[in-house]
């Protein structure tokens, strides 16, 4: 297996347990899906389950905190380099490659949490949730599509 493939498949494993908050028809808040009485009854997640899928969520939270600043104190460096009149290249360069590696890094945490999250859950409840991803994104498109203030349509 290829690590494009490999990639590939970690990203629409975080986007399948990664469902937008306007899909559940309403407001999450703080993303936590598991919480959610009728979806965690659809799926039939037990009181284990929804504990251990928060403890994994407040562990990788802590993290994605801290990767958070520290992409933000990146920008505000590089903004400061290229606000100067005579801008360093060199620095510039590197404190673009920092964000980069920043991302990389926020991008990789939120796939493991999704990972972690992802062992928690059965196989029947693993391909219940990837089910209700579909429906929630068939649900958005109609949505947008009817209404254009709510943004682009989700290409098909």
């Amino acid at each position: 297996m290829t690590l494009a493939t490999v990639t590939a498949a970690l990203v629409v494993s975080c986007l399948i347990l990664s469902p937008s908050p306007a899909a559940w028809g309403g407001h999450i808040g703080d993303g936590k899906w598991w919480e959610i009485p009728r979806i965690s009854e659809q799926l039939g997640l037990t009181r284990e389950q929804t504990e251990r899928i928060n403890e994994i969520w407040t562990d990788h939270q802590k993290q994605l905190i801290d990767t958070r600043g520290e992409i933000e104190k990146a920008y505000l460096d590089l903004e400061n380099l290229l606000g100067k009149t005579a801008v360093d290249t060199q620095q510039a360069y590197q404190a673009a490659e920092r964000l980069g590696h920043l991302h990389a890094k926020q991008t990789e945490q939120r796939l493991k949490m999704t990972i972690d999250t992802r062992q928690v859950l059965s196989v029947e409840q693993f391909e219940k949730l990837k089910g209700m991803r579909a429906s929630w994104e068939k649900m958005l498109r109609e949505k947008r599509a009817k209404d254009p203030r709510k943004g682009p349509p989700i290409p098909d």
